[in-house]
C-alpha cells in the first residue's frame, strides 16, 4: 500500500449484486406473505439518530427539500422523513431512494404504500406531524451512471460498507474499485451548501473522514452512539458522520482545515474558490481583504 492509499476490506458476498438480488427476492416474498418489512441495517436506533440529525440541521424551507438515500434497501430510513416531530413542524420533502437491485425498489414501494395508509394516525400517536412529501424509488447504478442532479441532503446507511466488500472493478470509471469510485460519485450528488450523512460499521470515524474529505466535503459533525471499552481503548459498533459540501464564488468561500473541518467562511475575496474543502492550511489577511494560501 502506497502513501495516500486506504487499506481495502477483504471481499465478501455482501459486496455482490447477486447477493442483494437474492436477499430482496426473499424479503419481497416474506412481505407479500406476512407483511414483515425485513431487516433494518444497524437497527432502528441508527435510523432515529440520522433522522434526528436531519431535523436539527436542515434549515426551514418553503421549497421542497431534496433528500437522496444511496442504496435505499427496504426504504426504512428514507420513509422516516414522511413525518417530523410536532415541535419542529412539517417540512416539505422530495425524497428519492436509489438501489441497484430491482427487488429493493419493489419492496420499498410496497412498504411506502402500506405506511401511508396509517401515516396520520401513527404520527399523532408518536407526537409527530405528517410532512408534505413526494417519494420516488429508482433502480440504478451509482457507480457507473452519470446523474445530472444534486440534492440538499444525501444519506448512506451501510451502502459504502457493502460496496467496499466488492473487488469487482468499475469499467466505466477506469477499472477502479467501488471503494474508490463511490465517494467520488456521491460527492457530486451533494449540492454546494448541502450535506452528506453516513453511518458505517466497517470504518472508524477518522477513516470515514479521510475517505470523504478527499472529495471536497468538509467534516461537519458526528452523531454519538453507545460506546464500549476494550484494552484501554474506547470504540463504537457504528459511527455516523456528517459532512458539508464546501464551495463558493469569489464573494463567498468556505475554508477547511487538514481534517476537512469547515473552520471559516469569508466574503469579498477576489479568487475563484469553487472547491476549497481541500485547503491544507490557510491565512486570512484582514488588512488586504480575504485571501487564501495553499501550503
Amino acid at each position: 500500500m502506497t502513501v495516500g492509499e486506504e487499506e481495502e476490506l477483504p471481499p465478501s458476498k455482501l459486496g455482490t449484486k447477486e447477493h442483494w438480488d437474492g436477499q430482496y427476492s426473499r424479503e419481497n416474498a416474506v412481505y407479500d406473505d406476512v407483511g414483515d418489512e425485513g431487516e433494518v441495517w444497524f437497527g432502528e436506533s441508527s435510523v432515529t439518530k440520522m433522522r434526528k440529525w436531519a431535523t436539527e440541521h436542515l434549515p426551514p424551507s418553503k421549497e421542497l427539500i431534496r433528500v437522496l438515500e444511496c442504496g435505499s434497501g427496504n426504504g426504512t430510513l428514507l420513509l422516516s422523513f414522511l413525518t417530523s416531530p410536532e415541535t419542529s413542524g412539517p417540512q416539505p420533502f422530495h425524497l428519492t431512494g436509489i438501489d441497484y437491485s430491482e427487488g429493493s425498489t419493489r419492496l420499498s414501494r410496497s412498504i411506502e404504500a402500506n405506511r401511508r395508509d396509517t401515516l396520520r394516525a401513527d404520527a399523532e400517536e408518536n407526537d409527530e406531524v405528517v410532512n408534505p412529501a413526494k417519494v420516488e424509488w429508482r433502480t440504478g447504478d451509482l457507480l457507473a451512471d452519470d446523474m445530472e442532479e444534486q440534492w440538499d441532503l444525501v444519506l448512506d446507511k451501510g451502502t459504502f460498507d457493502a460496496l467496499c466488500l466488492s473487488q469487482e472493478v468499475v469499467a466505466e470509471r477506469g477499472g477502479r474499485l467501488p471503494s474508490v469510485v463511490y465517494p467520488e460519485q456521491v460527492a457530486k450528488l451533494v449540492k454546494t451548501g448541502g450535506s452528506f450523512l453516513i453511518t458505517s460499521c466497517n470504518f472508524t470515524e477518522e477513516e470515514i473522514k479521510r475517505r470523504w474529505t478527499k472529495e471536497g466535503l468538509g467534516f461537519d459533525s458526528s452523531v454519538p452512539h453507545k460506546s464500549y471499552t476494550f484494552g484501554g481503548k474506547v470504540g463504537t459498533v457504528v459511527c455516523t458522520v456528517a459532512f458539508k459540501k464546501c464551495g463558493g464564488t469569489k464573494t463567498d468561500a468556505a475554508i477547511a482545515d487538514s481534517a476537512g473541518k469547515v473552520i471559516a467562511r469569508a466574503q469579498g475575496g477576489n479568487g475563484n474558490m469553487a472547491e476549497v474543502c481541500q485547503v491544507v492550511r490557510f491565512k486570512i489577511s484582514i488588512a488586504d481583504g480575504p485571501r487564501w494560501e495553499h501550503k
